[in-house]
């Protein structure tokens, strides 16, 4: 174990030990060397000094070594006596004659015991110093006769004053002299010691060495040999980040993680900040508490404070006077605690969570309410300002309500809906606000973004206590949207039938009539076979609901997408009220649904940022999740998983539901499907509470249409037909018309029939689908449809079917479909024996399938391009051909950033980010990430030549 730790303290350190073993090589030819060490505590400087004595006694030098203490630098000769003490002789503590022999013996007088009250006693005057370093000089010449000799010093800066001008003495005169010097010291050198260690480090003979801290492949080595096995990414870059690449404070924090038995595996990293060892907590506790106690009200307000840790500010919440605030930080400084310069900062990140942990309640108590009147004051972010307040108990302070919800809409407007939530509770405990009805309804509105289901409660009860009729259609707006979002649609409806009953005046009432209107289409769309007969809606309807009327009464999609770019005829238009279904989102649907998909990207953008920029979270996220459905049409499956699982991320088990949810998760469901992750799909579903019973809404048609495919793709044949069953009977009996759905389910569901039941099912499935799609008359469904029907139908009429598909889809964007199609047909040229058409159309699908990342459907058509003759080739100069995104995340794997960093540089999740790089390494043909470099710098795409030729 011993040996272990010292291995562990001597990472990274060759360069050191390098140096060491020039000075020995040095004292062995009869020259003296100095080397010095400079690191913080926990640098490994002690190890340092032990190898160098391992070193220097394997080459047969003799080695006297001392260590100073800051409690012992107030002595005089207390190193040199450690140095030397050894030479005397044990029984009757005289020195050895031999040794003090000549001008040496004018340092016995520090050796002589028998005097116990003179033995700390500086010397009298300079003359009486000289001679005594002259005779330590000369002690050390003696004893180098015999053999070389290396001194070794540790915490040389905690040395006394009389002990570091032998050092300076001695260095002066080492040359020819076999003597090797090696000594250590801390970053902050007391004034004492400053000026003479700065004196020895000058000479010509010393080496001067700053112990580095570690880097990452050392961090991620000292994981692997401490804990067993090798660290996800993320766990290696908060390891790094917690011990700051300090070699001891690592090792204990390696240790805390195994004896709680914490794996180095991904979800440890968001554990391995808030671990304190206990050796470093309970050093940083005794340096606390030997400093006055005006350091240790700046250490508890740097705490507090963090990255707003100026000395003005830490003067008020210290509730210190300047002088005294830089006193307390050179105190903190010189305990190693503080860095130097202002903000102040601990040397490590885990020295603030020690402190904060040892304030007690009412000091972290009044120095949060300090920091946040001190911030305030300065015009410091009102978010800022609310954290502070959040951590200080409630009283009855009018100023903190009022900071806290102007912080509160801050936050809402940065999408920081939890956020604005916990501030707002905060608010509401304060007997100040005595259960303000509005801060109420600005809680619950908060709570309804952040998918917290306490939000239909607080709304709820700011409807109760409000009297104000436009507030209370407001409201009533927001509880609506909040039950609809917990299944409960008939209290959905009865709330929104009362929506815009009464009012100020007509202005007033047409803008909650409005408001009425669109609740009205969201509860609609939800529960399409219900009449809105008891809700008072004046005007006209919409034209984006006038193009979804069209669409589920079966009008052509040439009218559909008429009346749809209507609606948008003057631009998107904007709503006054955050809902989820605006008219914006509702017409580009249906747009989509008509082969607009291009259009319907640019509107779905454009309403998400402008309903973000509005700090309409609700209508953002819907935006979101049915833009990640076009680009899933369109073929970017990366760029359509990375927007899906971002609405995901804050979903739990009791989080409301809404629309953003089951429409996100669809379509991460059909991108994890088309790259052979069912599992995770599985999951995912599962974590997110979809993998259930799921209401019978037209908002969940596109999930339950994506978890009937992945229960057909993991052979669940019953399962996955049952419920496509159920949905397609409730489509006809309601009205939903969902055009693009066979695009998914139907090549599937058909193979599934004719394994379960017999072909001739499949086929008319294929037919009655195909049927609809031409009597709709867009292009993709049609082209899905006749693909799945030519591959049932087979021979020449099959042949012509998929021809067929393929140019309908031939001048759109919908590129994975296409694909599909492709792959198809070269499969069925293949077995009609025209292998050159099949060979074309095989390798035009999978380049297609490829770009799209469909890795499922790129080896399906390997697969085929094999059996029609194609060998693949894989140069051994040239890598595989990466996609864009494959080559952006590599290229920055290889420049060293970590998954997270790359994560955070392409706007993708780290999930992303891991699926790109394997990917990346599978085609390039390496196994592991110090690779890349070289793989990328000799790679280039291939040329058509190099990937297929005939056999």
């Amino acid at each position: 174990m011993w040996r272990m730790r010292q291995e562990f303290l001597l990472l990274q350190r060759d360069r050191e030990i390098d140096l060491i073993r020039t000075g020995v090589r040095q004292a062995q030819g009869g020259d003296g060397a100095v080397i010095m060490f400079e690191g913080s505590h926990g640098a490994g400087k002690t190890s340092l000094l032990t190898a160098a004595r391992q070193e220097a006694e394997k080459s047969g030098l003799q080695v006297f070594q001392a260590r100073a203490g800051e409690l012992e630098r107030g002595f005089a000769w207390v190193v040199v006596r450690q140095l030397f003490e050894h030479c005397l002789n044990a029984e009757d503590r005289m020195p050895c004659d031999g040794l003090l022999a000549g001008p040496a013996a004018l340092a016995g007088s520090i050796f002589d015991y028998a005097d116990p009250d003179r033995i700390s006693e500086p010397p009298q005057g300079d003359a009486g110093l000289y001679r005594i370093l002259h005779g330590l000089y000369w002690l050390c010449k003696n004893l180098s006769s015999a053999a070389p000799l290396m001194l070794l010093i540790d915490d040389a800066h905690h040395a006394d004053t009389a002990s570091l001008r032998f050092v300076n003495y001695l260095v002066n005169r080492l040359e020819g002299s076999g003597v090797l010097l090696v000594l250590t010291h801390a970053p902050d050198v007391p004034v004492t010691a400053q000026e003479l260690l700065l004196s020895v480090s000058r000479s010509p003979l010393a080496r001067h060495a700053v112990l580095d801290p570690l880097d990452r492949e050392s961090v991620r080595e000292a994981i692997t040999v401490r804990l067993g096995g090798t660290p996800h990414e993320d766990v290696t870059a908060a390891c790094l980040t917690a011990s700051d690449g300090n070699p001891l404070h690592l090792m204990e924090l390696l240790d805390e993680m195994g004896r709680r038995g914490i794996a180095p595996e991904k979800p440890a990293a968001d554990t391995v900040p808030s671990l304190t060892p206990a050796r470093i907590a309970k050093e940083v506790t005794r340096l606390l508490h030997r400093l006055p106690s005006s350091a240790q009200a700046l250490a508890y307000a740097v705490a507090v404070l963090g990255d707003d840790a100026d000395s003005g500010h830490c003067a008020a919440v210290a509730a210190l006077d300047d002088n005294a605030v830089l006193q307390a930080a050179d105190a903190l400084r010189e305990a190693d605690i503080l860095n130097p310069g202002v903000p102040y900062g601990f040397r490590r990140s885990v020295v603030r969570q020690i402190v904060y942990a040892q304030m007690s309640s009412e000091a972290r108590n009044g120095v949060h309410g300090r920091a946040a009147h001190s911030l305030h004051a300065a015009g410091a972010d009102l978010t800022t300002v609310a954290e502070h307040l959040c951590r200080t108990e409630p009283g009855r302070d009018p100023w903190a309500v009022r900071t806290l919800r102007a912080a509160a809409v801050e936050a809402m407007r940065r999408a920081e809906a939890a956020k604005a939530t916990r501030y707002l509770r905060r608010a509401l405990a304060d007997s100040a606000a005595e259960r303000d009805p509005w801060i109420l309804g600005q809680l619950g509105s908060a709570e309804l973004r952040a998918r917290q289901a306490t939000a239909i409660e607080h709304l709820r009860e700011a409807l109760r206590r409000t009297h104000a009729p436009v507030v209370r259609s407001r409201l009533r707006l927001e509880l609506g949207l909040a039950l609809t979002a917990s299944a409960r649609y008939e209290e959905a409806l009865a709330l929104l039938a009362n929506t815009g009953s009464s009012g100020p005046g007509p202005t007033s009432t047409e803008s909650v009539e409005q408001t009425a209107r669109t609740a009205a289409a969201v509860v609609s769309r939800i529960i399409p076979g219900r009449r809105r007969a008891g809700l008072r809606i004046g005007g006209t309807a919409p034209r984006s609901h006038v193009a979804i009327e069209a669409l589920s009464r079966g009008r052509p999609s040439h009218r559909v997408a008429r009346l749809a770019a209507a609606a948008l005829a003057d631009g998107v238009p904007s709503c006054d009220e955050d809902t989820e279904l605006t008219d914006a989102i509702v017409a580009a649907w249906a747009m989509n649904q008509c082969d607009g998909a291009e259009s319907a990207e640019r509107v779905l953008r454009d309403t998400a940022r402008k309903a973000f920029d509005a700090g309409q979270l609700l209508a953002s996220a819907t935006a979101w999740s049915m833009l990640s459905g076009v680009l899933l049409d369109t073929g970017r499956l990366m760029e359509a998983e990375s927007a899906a699982r971002q609405l995901l991320r804050q979903q739990g088990d009791c989080s409301l539901m809404l629309a953003c949810v089951p429409l996100a998760a669809a379509a991460l469901t059909h991108c994890l499907i088309e790259t052979d992750r069912l599992p995770e799909a599985e999951n995912i579903l599962r974590d997110n509470a979809l993998s259930e019973g799921l209401p019978q809404t037209a908002l969940f048609v596109p999930l339950r249409i994506a978890r009937v495919r992945l229960h057909l793709r993991q052979d669940r044949f019953q399962v996955g037909l049952r419920e496509l069953a159920e949905c397609r009977d409730q489509a006809r009996q309601e009205g939903w018309l969902y055009p693009s759905a066979p695009c998914e389910y139907l090549s599937d569901a058909t193979r599934a029939l004719s394994i379960t039941i017999g072909p001739r099912a499949a086929h008319k499935l294929a037919v009655d689908v195909t049927e609809r799609a031409r009597a709709f008359g867009a292009a993709r469904p049609l082209a899905a449809a006749l693909r799945t029907q030519g591959e049932i139908v087979g021979g020449e009429e099959g042949l012509e079917m998929l021809e067929n598909a393929d140019h309908l889809l031939m001048s759109t964007p919908y590129q994975l479909e296409r694909a599909r199609i492709l792959v198809a047909l070269g499969a069925a040229l293949r077995r009609q024996g025209r292998r050159g058409a099949a060979r074309r159309r095989l390798k035009e699908g999978m380049d297609m399938a490829h770009r799209t990342g469909a890795s499922v459907l790129e080896a399906t058509a390997s697969a085929e391009l094999r059996l029609a003759g194609v060998r693949q080739i894989r140069s051994a100069q040239q890598p595989a051909p990466l996609t864009p995104a494959e080559e952006r995340v590599a290229h920055k794997a290889a420049a060293g950033l970590s998954n997270r960093e790359i994560s955070q540089a392409l706007f993708v999740t780290v999930k992303t980010v891991e699926w790109h790089l394997s990917q990346a390494y599978a085609k390039l043909g390496i196994a592991k990430r110090g690779e890349l470099s070289r793989a990328l710098a000799t790679g280039s795409s291939p040329s058509d030549d190099d990937i297929c030729s005939s056999a």
